[in-house]
């Protein structure tokens, strides 16, 4: 008897030399079945063998599907990218879903034609949210941003290892010249990508304009900062609600209670560290310098805490991050006589749904 298919799905498990592929399916009587299956080189080659193998085993081309990958750094990018250019629909999730929905399924073993066939299951069961580029200029932009940040990284090591240095019982000279040489280059080269970032900004006078709009109307916040955020979600395209980006920026509160028990509460850090990290310094300088309407959030937090100052910093780092989203997507500058601090806020947030890194 002939399988009649209500629904299919790709899964494709990525690594950096090859990626496994399974189209599976679900039939008529809601059980779900391997269709087909194969290894391709993670190369262009491997890609147009992938679409030919896709075409050959897709008969009934009217039938709702989808592809589903996992994010994987950065080797799932170019078939990703070659997919979505040939027209195919496909989905980005990320990897703390794919590892629920694993487990959820029964997978207790891990390889890579049991991820292949449980991509391919959830490819089948959930409809997805599709993946679309990110614009060239937000791509440059991003690009740049983390290859500052990484410079900055490894200025501070070094500016904490000829500290040390100083203050040991050796003296070697040769090591401090170098290591101020290598100091005095990155200092160079971070003044440079930040602004290669400015003038890639302003090449869309929109876009520039619309952040400084928010810099010049935010005290606290800088362009650096700014364009982090803007950068890092895609100008908020993604997202439709604050509880999605919060979700996203790793900021969401979780609880650990139950029945008469009251665990302590704390945020996921399940989310995109670099939007935490980029509104950490600005927290900071706004706390200190005892800007308002902020600080007077920041005091009540500490005294509700019983002087916990952190729960204080990250609650100004997410107000700043919903400031940022408010502002970009009403298109309108601060204005703190309209701003209320008074509102309570939620104990939770449930992301309406999960948004995979862009």
């Amino acid at each position: 008897m002939k399988t009649r298919w209500i629904r299919k799905g790709l899964g494709l498990d990525i690594s950096k030399d090859y990626f496994h592929a399974c189209l599976g399916g679900y039939t008529q009587e809601m059980e779900f079945k391997v269709i087909a299956q194969r290894r391709f080189s993670n190369s262009q080659k491997g890609f147009v063998e992938l679409v030919e193998w896709m075409q050959k085993h897709r008969k009934d081309k009217a039938l709702d599907w989808q592809v589903v990958m996992e994010v994987t750094g950065v080797y799932h990018e170019r078939v990703l990218y070659h997919l979505h250019s040939e027209g195919y629909p496909v989905c980005l999730e990320v990897a703390k879903r794919v590892k629920r929905y694993m487990q959820s399924i029964g997978h207790k073993s891990k390889n890579d034609k049991l991820d292949g066939r449980g991509l391919a299951q959830l490819a089948c069961e959930r409809k997805l949210v599709r993946w679309a580029p990110v614009s060239p200029q937000i791509h440059a932009i991003r690009t740049l941003l983390r290859h500052r940040k990484t410079m900055v990284v490894a200025r501070d090591q070094f500016c904490n290892q000829l500290h040390a240095l100083k203050h040991a019982a050796s003296d070697e000279r040769i090591v401090e010249r170098s290591l101020k040489q290598m100091i005095k280059t990155l200092d160079k080269q971070i003044e440079m990508a930040e602004d290669l970032v400015i003038k890639r900004t302003k090449q869309d006078a929109a876009f520039y304009n619309k952040v400084r709009m928010i810099v010049d109307s935010v005290k606290g916040l800088g362009y650096i900062t700014v364009l982090t955020i803007v950068a890092e979600t895609n100008g908020f395209k993604e997202f439709t609600s604050i509880k999605q980006l919060v979700s996203y920026a790793g900021m969401d509160v979780v609880e650990n209670s139950s029945g008469k028990f009251k665990g302590k509460t704390h945020i996921s850090k399940q989310g995109n560290a670099r939007i935490r990290a980029a509104l950490y310094m600005p927290s900071l300088g706004i706390i200190r310098e005892k800007t308002e309407p902020f600080y007077s959030l920041y005091m009540r937090l500490v005294i509700r805490t019983g002087g916990i100052k952190m729960k204080g910093v990250v609650a100004i780092q997410r107000k700043l991050l919903i400031l940022i989203y408010t502002l970009w997507k009403k298109d309108e500058p601060f204005d703190p006589v309209r701003y209320i601090t008074v509102q309570p806020e939620p104990k939770t947030m449930v992301p309406e749904r999960e948004v995979a890194p862009i």
